[in-house]
This record gives structure tokens, C-alpha cells and sequence, in this order.
């Protein structure tokens, strides 16, 4: 059997690449060079130009409809670098037609222009030159935080100083081509220290701290002391929290800063392409068809060993094929030591596609094993096959997977036990590298519990777009390479897949009535696939052995595998509206998030109560809404505003609105100031979900300036203070932008023992100073 899942796999990779875009230079007479992208798609509404020449998402700027696509023209000095991405109708794209590419650290690709080069006639060498980029992601910040209430004493108030950090995150690479056709992609990660720990989990530099009884721990003195001693002595491994790498619980090594993070490098001939991957190092992302089956944030092997090998076919290859058939190729096998993540197993993923004008037909297989070779001792194998094709305004797509498990669940907590002896809790997500949430595994095939599917047609025309979804996950239903991790909140296989045991009708669509007008409506009903409850063994392990540790770690009972239904479903309403008017450069949007839940539910469980939600004592829930205003005034005195109301009610206890003000001035400035009430929620059953108003932290606000520079590489220096709520993206994610839903604050999402915490709650009864730098080199 496990030879004959071998042959089978490679078999099937044995048996078996849209929109273009451009870039063009004109030099100008002054000396400057007047820059053209161009994005040829003109079935897309809108298209934005995004870059690190516009602060990426921040400043991303719209391109100008045309018959044949869409376009804009910037001007730059003749010495920049340009590194930049399209936004098409939301979907990050890169310019495949652009000179040069470097990876963007997330498994995908930046469109990289040297301006100097094209303007030389190297604009179609670029790519294969020997030539190395830099590419840095670094920052630095001291925080000061504070608490606003008592630790123990909820109901003391004031602003207690508790401690004073510093943090350093510095993510450097080298992005190029070592030899002509030869790429490299080397990180180096010189720091990884926060401002702040509310797990307990990370690395953490202190210049002040007091313990749980408000006593100094230590003094800002000492901490003054240490601090000028490292950085005078070397701040890389002062600001790092470097260890000796040696193998105990306090210091497990390697691993610690400074180290080296993604590595990758391979060569391109007319015939074949290989990469290979070590660390951190990502894959290229696959999305041939509608799912993403191949995930960005897949790491190499965290624990610093193993790694992946890619083949894929060249470009003369592929034309000589095209040439051949009237067809376009996409061929590639990936053997690998990464099927945990971790680096520890060996697995592979392979693919073969085909296109043919609009119709695209993709095959995907991948498989683990626990052997001590290349597949040996199968664990799981996966077939993914999908189609898609576009007739006039008309699309079509569909997508299954098949996920067959060679080891039941004890068998693979047996293996976790062995490779990890030392543990007392081995479990089947720990041998999955935390990135997975198919926990049960009957190790036979149990029908549609081990598929998943998805089917999507749409329709788009002038004035309106309309688009269907059918999908359905199994129980049993996993997919290797996509990441499932609760440690920084990234649930790429269940957002991609669904929830587990569930089957989801959706539709969305929007009508523009006017041309200033457009109106948006989403529509889900998730269901149940079948009905599993007490007695049946996914039930039972779900209960028994992941229920307590799973919720720890995610804390949202939305992602909960849909147990006990025997029918009905929940239905999700998400209207939207916006209005623009262009004469004045001011658009002006609305929305709400409500869901209606209608289960019928397993004998024995009172169906009026399973079906009320905490947050409204009720089968119906007002969730969240908002309201925006931005406008591009056309003034000397300020470049943009932008205002952002959200009402959010998803917290059981209290109701949180927010009111946010954001102005850009010249010179690249921005000013944000913000509001929050905190409220209590009058829906929710008050008997279960206690509200105090003597710990209630009613009144919040933030503050927060940012200026980005045009020397020393653009960097963006900021000051911020908040207090009883956070607007702002965390540390190590570009702290200076506001992390935003819409128009709804977002919370955050901790590491062991914490998961979700939502945005009522982060922050609350804390504030912090802060003041940081960030270079987006």
C-alpha cells in the first residue's frame, strides 16, 4: 500500500501560468524620469498602484480607467529603485511584465523597476543580470506602559507606570540573482524583541519593570545601565536578547538573534527552474483555480532543519510545448523535508496545469510521511483538481479535494510521543507543527468526511456583478501546505476550506445605479454537512482531547466545528453602500455585519437557547457597523482626510464605539486621533454575562503622529499614546498605520493560553507612550 501511493502520486505529476502589465521610462528635460505602469485588465473596476514609494497600502493610489486596462504616470529621479504592486479589486498582483522581481518575504513576489537600467536599454536583461538587492523590514521603539486600573482592583483607577521597553525587529535580505539566472533570497534576522508581552511568550527588553505587586523589579537605573552598556558594546546583541544557542528549557538554540531566517536560492535555465528553501524560507504561493493551495507562510522548517526543493518547467520549455499543442503548460514537483512545518517530515507537493485562452485546468497532489525517507510510511495524501473558463461576462470555477489519511489519530499521537519524549501532553497537532485543525483521523477512507469542494459562478456586467458559492468541508477533510497556527492568528486552511463538518451558500453582489453609486450585498447560510454528536468518535476525541486546549488558543466560538445540527443554518447579511463625488474628491461609505441563526439541533439540547447568541440574548445579532468619510481635498494645506465611525457589538458585556480622525499634511505627515465608549451591552443576558460598572473602563483614546522621510532610505518616525484601546497595527507590522476592519477596530491575537482577544477588551484598563522608527528599505 505504500509503494502503491507512491507510484500513484508520481504518476499523476508525470501525466500531467490572465492579466498583463507594463512599465515603461521617459526622461524628462529637468533630469527627472516620467514613469508609466500600466495594468491591462479592463474588466477590473478598480485598480490601485501600491509601492514603497507611496507607503504601500497606506498610499496606494488609484490608476485611470482606459479602453484597454488601467494606467498611471509618476515621476522620479533617474537614481530610484522602484519595488510596487497592483491592487486589483482588492487582490494584490504583481507585474509579471516588469524587469526585475524581488521576493516580498511572504511567499510572493514585488515588481522591481531600476530606473537607471531602463533608461541604459536594460529593461528585458534585468531579471537574468548577476545582481544583488537590498531589502531591509526593520524598526525600533521605546514604550512606555502604563496600567489604568488595579491589577487585583478593578475598580482603582489612575495611570501607574508598570514598565518601560525597548524593541527591535530587523528583517534583512539579499534579493537577487547571485550568477545570471541563478536566484538568491537570504534573511537575515538580526532582532526580534516587542514593546509589549501580554502572553507571557515573547522576547522582551526592559529599561524599567515592576512585578505583580507593584514592587520594582527593576530599577530604571539598572536598566538605564544595561542599556548603554550594550549598545556600546554591541547593539545587535543587546537589542536582540541573544543566547549562547545552547540546548536547555531557558535557552534553546539555534534559533536565537541574530540568525539566519529564510534562505533560498536555485537557477533558471531555458528547460527547468529550481529553487530550494531552508529556515523560514516560503514557497511560492499557488492559486490556480479558486483556492490557494499552496500557502505563503509556510516555513522551510522552524526548527531550523529540513527544507524543500522546487521543479518547475523553464520558459523555453513551456513555449516549445505551447508551440506544440496551442497550449500553456505549468509543471512542477516539490520533494521536501517540510510536511510538518517544522522540518522534521518528509512530504512533497507537485502540480501540473493546463490553459487555454480563459479555460485553466490545474491537478495538485500532496503527502507526509513518518519514515525516515521519501514516501516511506505514508501519512496523508491529498489530490486537488480544479477547473475554471470565462464565457463573455460569464465565469465559471470549481474545485475538490480528496484528503486520504494513512494513520489514524492514536497512531500519529504514538509517533508525537516518540519523536518527543520529554512531552507529557503529545497530541496530533504538535506532530502537524500546529498547522492544522483536523484532529481526528479514522486512517480509512470515510467518504465525503475526507473531501472538501467549491464551486463559484459569476457574472459581471456594466452596471452590476453578481457571484455564487456553493462549499462544503468534511471532517476528516485537510490539506497539506496550507497553515493552521494559533500562535499569530493565521487560519489559512479553514478560511480557505471552511469550517470543519460544514457546508456554506453564499452570495455576493453589488449594483451601481448610478455612476457616484454602488451598493454592495453579501448573503451566507453556513450549515451543518452531517450530524455528529455524543457517541461518534469525531465527537468524542474533539471533547476529549482538543476542546479545552483549541479554545485556549483560538477563543472564538465561531470557529467551532459545527457539531449537534441536524438541519438549518446561520445566516450571515452584510450590506454595504458608497457614494462618491468626484467633483470634490469625497467619498462617503456605510455598512453592518448582522447574522440570524436558525439551527435545528440534536434531541436533547433546548433549541431556543443553542440558538441565542451571547452578545444579544437573541437568534439575532446586530454585530458590527461603520461609517466612512475620506476626502482628497484639492489643497497646498492638507493632501487627504479620512474619518472612521464603527460600532461594534460582538462583545458579550459591552458595546465599544469608535470615532477616528485621520489627516494627511505635506511632506508625507500624518495626524490620527481617536474615541472610544465603552458601554454596556443591554442585549446580552445579563444573568451569564456580568457587566460592572465600577471596572468598566468607559472613556478611551489614542493619539498618534507619523513622519516619513526621504533620506537615509525613507524611514517613518512616529509618536503615539493610547489608552483604554489601541487603533494601531502591532510592533512588528508597520506600528505607524491604524489596523483597521473597515471602519472597526481590530483587537489582537496572542500567543499560549490567550488566542483572540477582540477589540473591547485589548487594551483595556492599559495605556502606553511610544515612540518608534521604521524602515521599509
Amino acid at each position: 500500500m505504500k509503494k502503491l501511493f507512491a507510484f500513484i502520486s508520481l504518476f499523476l505529476l508525470l501525466g500531467i501560468g490572465s492579466a498583463f502589465a507594463d512599465v515603461t521610462v521617459k526622461k524628462l528635460a529637468d533630469g527627472n524620469v516620467e514613469v508609466t505602469f500600466f495594468y491591462g485588465n479592463p474588466r477590473a473596476t478598480e485598480v490601485l498602484l501600491a509601492g514603497d514609494f507611496n507607503n504601500w497600502q497606506n498610499g496606494a493610489e488609484a490608476m485611470t480607467k482606459t479602453d484597454k486596462g488601467f494606467t498611471i504616470t509618476k515621476t522620479f529621479k533617474a537614481t530610484d529603485e522602484l519595488r510596487y504592486k497592483f491592487i486589483s479589486d482588492g487582490n494584490w498582483t504583481t507585474d509579471l511584465k516588469a524587469p526585475d522581481f524581488v521576493d516580498d518575504g511572504f511567499g510572493g513576489k514585488n515588481s522591481h523597476v531600476v530606473i537607471a537600467d531602463m533608461l541604459g536599454g536594460d529593461d528585458d536583461a534585468a531579471a537574468s543580470k548577476a545582481k544583488i538587492n537590498f531589502v531591509s523590514w526593520s524598526m525600533f521603539g521605546i514604550q512606555a506602559n502604563y496600567l489604568t486600573q488595579g491589577a487585583y482592583d478593578k475598580t482603582e483607577k489612575g495611570l501607574d507606570l508598570d514598565s518601560v521597553t525597548i524593541g527591535a525587529k530587523s528583517y534583512n535580505k539579499f534579493v537577487g540573482n547571485f550568477l545570471p539566472n541563478c536566484p538568491v533570497y537570504i534573511e537575515v534576522a538580526l532582532a526580534e524583541t516587542d514593546l509589549e508581552d501580554y502572553s507571557g511568550e515573547k522576547k522582551i527588553k526592559y529599561l524599567y519593570q515592576k512585578n505583580g505587586f507593584d514592587d520594582e523589579s527593576l530599577e530604571f537605573s539598572e536598566g538605564l545601565k544595561q542599556f548603554v552598556s550594550g549598545m556600546f558594546a554591541n547593539p545587535v546583541a543587546y537589542l536582540a536578547r541573544a543566547n549562547n544557542n545552547g540546548k536547555d528549557v531557558a535557552a534553546e538554540g539555534p534559533g536565537s538573534n541574530p540568525f539566519l531566517g529564510h534562505l533560498k536560492f536555485g537557477f533558471n535555465t531555458p528547460y527547468i527552474n529550481f529553487l530550494t528553501g531552508f529556515n523560514y524560507a516560503k514557497p511560492d504561493a499557488r492559486q490556480a483555480i479558486t483556492w490557494t493551495t499552496v500557502c505563503s507562510s509556510w516555513d522551510a522548517g522552524y526548527h531550523h532543519v529540513g527544507g524543500f526543493n522546487q521543479f518547475s518547467l523553464g520558459s523555453k520549455a513551456v513555449a516549445a510545448l505551447e508551440e506544440a499543442t496551442g497550449l500553456t503548460f505549468d509543471i512542477g514537483f516539490a520533494p521536501n523535508k517540510t510536511g510538518d512545518r517544522k522540518g522534521t517530515k518528509y512530504g512533497y507537493w507537485g502540480w501540473a496545469g493546463v490553459k487555454k485562452d480563459d479555460l485553466v485546468i490545474d491537478f495538485q497532489t500532496n503527502g507526509m510521511y513518518n519514515g525516515d525517507y521519501l514516501f516511506y510510511e505514508p501519512v496523508e495524501h491529498d489530490f486537488i483538481i480544479g477547473a475554471k473558463d470565462k464565457i463573455g461576462g460569464l465565469s465559471f470555477a470549481v474545485q475538490a479535494l480528496l484528503a486520504t489519511h494513512q494513520k489514524s489519530t492514536a497512531e500519529i499521537v504514538a509517533f508525537n510521543a516518540a519523536d518527543n519524549p520529554e512531552k507529557t501532553d503529545p497530541n496530533i497537532l504538535d506532530y502537524f507543527g500546529y498547522s492544522t485543525d483536523v484532529w481526528y483521523r479514522s486512517g480509512d477512507f470515510d467518504g465525503i468526511q475526507n473531501m472538501a469542494a467549491n464551486v463559484q459562478v459569476g457574472y459581471k456586467a456594466d452596471m452590476f456583478n453578481v457571484n455564487l458559492e456553493y462549499r462544503f468541508r468534511g471532517m476528516q477533510a485537510s490539506m497539506l501546505y496550507l497553515r493552521e497556527n494559533h500562535d499569530d492568528g493565521t487560519f489559512d486552511l479553514s478560511n480557505t476550506l471552511g469550517l470543519l463538518n460544514s457546508q456554506r451558500i453564499a452570495f455576493n453582489g453589488s449594483v451601481n445605479p448610478l455612476e457616484a453609486l454602488k451598493i454592495d450585498l453579501g448573503v451566507t447560510a453556513e450549515m451543518a454537512l452531517s450530524e455528529l454528536k455524543a457517541g461518534d468518535e469525531e465527537y468524542d476525541v474533539y471533547n476529549g482531547q482538543v476542546q479545552s486546549w483549541w479554545t485556549a488558543r483560538r477563543f472564538d466560538e465561531e470557529d467551532t466545528p459545527l457539531f449537534n445540527r441536524t438541519g438549518g443554518a446561520e445566516f450571515t447579511f452584510k450590506p454595504a453602500v458608497a457614494y462618491t463625488l468626484e467633483d470634490y474628491g469625497i467619498t462617503i461609505g456605510a455598512y453592518g455585519d448582522m447574522n440570524y441563526q436558525a439551527y435545528q439541533w440534536s434531541d436533547g439540547i433546548d433549541e431556543d437557547k443553542a440558538n441565542k447568541y451571547g452578545a444579544s440574548d437573541s437568534p439575532f445579532r446586530f454585530k458590527k457597523a461603520g461609517v466612512s468619510f475620506a476626502m482628497t481635498p484639492d489643497s497646498d494645506i492638507v493632501k487627504g482626510v479620512n474619518v472612521y465611525y464603527g460600532l461594534d457589538m460582538s462583545n458579550k458585556t459591552r458595546y465599544f464605539n469608535t470615532l477616528i480622525g485621520q489627516v494627511m499634511f505635506p511632506g508625507d505627515v500624518t495626524a490620527n486621533l481617536a474615541f472610544g465608549l465603552k458601554t454596556e451591552n443591554t442585549l446580552s443576558d445579563g444573568d451569564v454575562y456580568k457587566f460592572n460598572s465600577d471596572e468598566n473602563n468607559p472613556f478611551a483614546f489614542a493619539v498618534g503622529v507619523s513622519k516619513r522621510f526621504k533620506a537615509m532610505k525613507k524611514p517613518t518616525l512616529y509618536a503615539q499614546f493610547v489608552y483604554n484601546m489601541d487603533p494601531f497595527k502591532h510592533f512588528g507590522d508597520g506600528q505607524d498605520a491604524l489596523n483597521l476592519d473597515r471602519c472597526n477596530v481590530n483587537g489582537s491575537h496572542e500567543k499560549e493560553g490567550v488566542g483572540k482577544i477582540d477589540a473591547v477588551d485589548w487594551y483595556d484598563g492599559r495605556a502606553a507612550m511610544r515612540v518608534g522608527i521604521r524602515w521599509d528599505i
